[in-house]
């Protein structure tokens, strides 16, 4: 197997990892969003701010839906940090793989330029 051909098969094992990181860029920009709305635009109550609001006034009129839906949102903010994280250790290994490769690769290619000068 010539250099070119390691090259072009070490691309195509890259890809995978590069989709990868782009699915993560995306879920991060995703969970900022969520934070925003969390943490609230320069003092402007956020969405979830307004619906704990919202929840405190049901509740106190004797309806509990809006903490319920507060809870889940919650919840599902909670499962999709989760999910990042979980995404960013698969990542992380797959570079690590990918580094030891990478670095194979390029052992190989020495290694049959220097026999074929021979």
């Amino acid at each position: 197997m010539s250099c070119e051909e390691m090259e072009m098969a070490t691309q195509k094992h890259t890809q995978g990892p590069r989709h990868s990181k782009e699915d993560l860029n995306r879920l991060n920009q995703a969970i900022q969003q969520l934070a925003v709305e969390v943490d609230g635009a320069k003092g402007q109550p956020c969405e979830l701010e307004k619906a704990k609001d919202l929840a405190a006034l049901q509740e106190e009129g004797a309806s509990g839906g809006a903490k319920g839906k507060l809870a889940w949102l919650e919840g599902a903010l909670q499962r999709a940090k989760q999910d990042i994280a979980r995404q960013l250790r698969e990542y992380q290994e797959l570079m690590i793989v990918k580094l030891g490769l990478d670095f194979e690769i390029a052992t190989y290619c020495r290694l049959l330029e220097s026999e074929e000068s021979r």
